[in-house]
């Protein structure tokens, strides 16, 4: 096993589950309590709890790292996926990066596994096309929530340092040409990295 697959898949999936319970104890204390002086204490306890279960079970998760089930393997691209959506308040670019890994990922499962290379092109479409649903629908949920306000066109504007208006008509184009653009890629790009890694790498 490559050093780079440890160091790279044990901070995603050792990332998985603080990043799970802290952000499960916060909005369990948005709807539960909402005293700003208890907040610290959700938090903290889902993060504790997320590292407790890192150091009973990620040893043994590294270690067979690809044989985890596959609802596991996506419900983690699903996680790292709605947080890149709210850190980045639903700019769907950085999106593409998710993919990449995906792609990386299920290329050395498929060669630790020993699959037959005749294989090859059906697990690569599998993969591809599912990182290519989920940018749909980032791509999709972003356009909505961008053309609902009314001030979009401005925002665009003012961001791009345009000297005209930018209409609604317009702001479609660039939504439907973008998310076009954003889902071609992510499909290439997976493609290309699980070709790379099943056909070149080592």
């Amino acid at each position: 096993m490559r050093q780079f697959d440890k160091i790279l898949f044990g901070l995603i999936i050792g990332g998985f589950f603080p990043l799970l319970l802290f952000l499960s104890g916060l909005l369990v204390w948005l709807e539960l309590d909402g005293n700003e002086d208890h907040a610290l204490a959700y938090v903290l306890t889902g993060a504790l709890a997320g590292i407790v279960i890192n150091l009973l079970y990620l040893k043994g998760w590294l270690k067979n790292m690809y044989e985890i089930p596959d609802w596991f393997a996506v419900i983690i691209y699903l996680f790292y996926n709605i947080a890149v959506y709210g850190m980045f308040m639903g700019f769907p670019v950085f999106h593409a990066f998710a993919g990449i890994i995906a792609g990386y990922y299920y290329g050395r499962r498929i060669k630790w596994k020993n699959v037959p290379a005749v294989q090859f092109p059906k697990n690569i479409k599998k993969v591809s096309l599912f990182t290519v649903i989920i940018m749909t629908v980032v791509c999709i949920s972003s356009g909505i929530i961008g053309l609902a306000g009314n001030g979009a066109g401005s925002e665009v504007q003012h961001m791009l340092h345009l000297g005209f208006e930018i209409t609604r008509p317009m702001l479609w184009a660039i939504a439907l040409t973008g998310g076009s653009i954003l889902i071609l890629i992510q499909y290439v790009l997976t493609r290309l990295v699980m070709r790379w890694v099943c056909l070149k790498l080592n």
